[in-house]
């Protein structure tokens, strides 16, 4: 029996590997067709073999089309029918987490007690739709569960006050640092955030719409290579010893073949901790990376709590993971929260600033791809991103729990001394400034430091940065255009660690659907050169259908007209 080999082979079934996946499966994607010839093309797909068409130009004859015959649909109102089809692509997806989609992110949420998203509702992994997440919500009636997200939509401006915001260089769509950018009135159903249950939901429908259920596979990846494996695997080359593929071997011992593996591990680096914990100082305190899933808190501190003895918590880090942790501690019975930042509060309602979201993104985009080095591009990175920062609504939630004196904040302050003491399993800390409403001793202390990119500490990938050497700025490597290892190595990178090519949108779910859109044309291209059999593309079989209702591209009729 031969091994086989997959055509895509997805390593993380987060946010990003879903949009991926989903992309690879959709025929008419939103990036590539106006809305008018997507809502035709859906409309034919669902009405397959059931309705007596008119042909244009046949205006005497009345004719049955099914629209089944080789568009590889099939009859009925499932709607993954218009996606079933002998020639879609054998995709394979690998997750450390568990077997299923999306099983980190939401074992997180339910440890975080998240309750809602941070992003807008046009920040989603579906292809087909941006206002997809808005139309599931409408549609299941669950427009309730979402919150407006304050201070983005501005109040109209008059002309007068317009042109003289232009005349001193503040108007909208410049780069001055400290202007906030105005967010249309029209736009102001974009800016609320859905509930978390309900942005689960609305995954879980795209998963079944592409048929994407069956191809995760529980499983951490140790070594990914690339080259000619000829003797493991029969190609469908005629075994020519020039194809290559990737051998991707997994924490068990298992072999994955695939003609392309597509990267989808999030930050994709190693947390940031101040200082090196020893093995029993673990016993007191942890990263926001390592939180225990089914248990919040530590058991020496849980017991504590259970007991009503006083508490004394620690959270370093002054980003939306902390605001979240030191809720969460307060919740489950902490005493005492002290947040410890080095710099100043940041308020923002989303991890980078509106001038690259709202409208007007285009222009920052454009500087940020037309730069002049990958060193200039890192810069514009760090400075668009700027560090950990708290939405409003949860800063609010943080001002409650000061005012009941259960939460401390501590700016500019770093921790100059820690020392642990096993038998009374508590810390004593020291900081600069000196926190006098510090309790003597501290139950825990949890790192919300964040995760710093660095695809140089990914061990699995060190076979292939052997023999593909590839240059890094930043922790970050520097990518083809179309987000490959290189140019004849079809590894492909979305997330955090393609942010010199995406932008500073990388980490978000914005960036995981624009890396998926550049992503799929570029396996595309690949796959062609296995020479396989896949059918006609999207743009192909909308032509064709359409032109079987009597009806092709709404500017074909301005074709061969000269302009004036």
């Amino acid at each position: 029996m031969t091994t086989p080999i997959h055509d895509v082979l997805i390593i993380g079934a987060g946010p990003a590997g879903l949009a991926v996946a989903a992309r690879l499966r959709e025929p008419t994607p939103s990036a590539v067709f106006t809305d008018a010839e997507h809502n035709r093309y859906q409309w034919i797909k669902k009405h397959s073999g059931r309705m007596n068409l008119r042909p244009r130009g046949d205006a005497g004859k009345r004719s049955k089309c099914s629209f089944v015959d080789g568009c590889g649909g099939k009859k009925g109102d499932d709607e993954t029918a218009a996606y079933d089809s002998p020639h879609r692509l054998d995709i394979k997806v690998l997750d450390s987490s568990g077997p299923s989609w999306l099983h980190n992110w939401t074992s997180d949420f339910a440890v975080l007690g998240i309750s809602h998203l941070r992003s807008p509702m046009f920040f989603h992994p579906c292809p087909r739709d941006r206002d997809g997440l808005l139309a599931f919500a409408q549609e299941t009636g669950r427009c309730g569960e979402c919150v407006e997200i304050a201070n983005c939509v501005g109040k109209s401006m008059s002309k007068h006050r317009r042109k003289k915001r232009t005349a001193k260089g503040e108007g909208i769509g410049t780069a001055k640092k400290g202007v906030t950018l105005e967010i249309d009135e029209r736009d102001r159903k974009d800016y609320y955030t859905p509930s978390a249950e309900m942005f689960c939901d609305y995954c879980r429908n795209v998963v079944r719409r592409y048929g994407l259920d069956d191809m995760v596979e529980e499983g951490r990846a140790t070594s990914i290579d690339f080259g000619s494996f000829n003797d493991e695997l029969e190609l469908y080359r005629g075994n020519d010893p020039r194809a290559k593929s990737f051998k991707v071997t997994t924490q068990d011992g298992q072999l994955k073949f695939a003609k392309v593996v597509v990267l989808a591990i999030g930050p994709g680096g190693i947390p940031k901790v101040p200082r090196t914990l020893s093995a029993a100082e673990t016993e007191g305190a942890c990263h926001s990376t390592q939180l225990p899933k089914k248990m919040f808190l530590a058991p020496r501190v849980l017991e504590k709590t259970q007991n009503r003895v006083s508490t004394a918590v620690v959270v370093v880090g002054g980003g939306l993971t902390a605001a979240q942790i030191a809720n969460q501690c307060i919740e489950n019975g902490v005493s005492r929260v002290l947040m410890v930042m080095r710099s100043a509060l940041k308020l923002k309602p989303f991890d980078i600033d509106l001038d690259w979201m709202g409208k007007f993104q285009n222009v920052q985009k454009a500087a940020f791809w037309s730069a002049d080095s990958d060193e200039e591009r890192l810069e514009m990175l760090l400075e668009a991103r700027n560090g950990g920062s708290i939405p409003p609504r949860y800063f609010k939630t943080l001002q409650t729990h000061v005012a009941n004196g259960s939460l401390s904040i501590h700016i500019h302050t770093i921790i100059t001394g820690q020392a642990w003491d096993a038998q009374l399993k508590s810390w004593k800390i020291e900081t600069d400034p000196p926190m006098v409403d510090s309790p003597a001793r501290i139950d825990y202390i949890y790192y919300a430091t964040g995760i710093r990119p660095d695809v140089e500490c990914l061990p699995f990938l060190s076979p292939l940065r052997e023999k593909f050497p590839i240059e890094v700025k930043g922790g970050l490597p520097c990518l083809t255009q179309d987000l490959a290892w290189a140019n004849d190595v079809p590894l492909f990178v979305t997330g955090r660690l393609a942010g010199l090519r995406i932008g500073p949108d990388c980490g978000n779910l914005e960036g995981a659907r624009a890396g998926a859109e550049r992503i799929s044309w570029a396996v595309e291209d690949v796959l062609e050169g296995w020479q396989l059999d896949r059918g006609e593309d999207a743009g192909e079989e909308y032509h064709r259908l359409c032109q079987r209702v009597g009806s092709v591209n709404m500017y074909d009729s301005l074709d061969g007209i000269e302009s004036s």
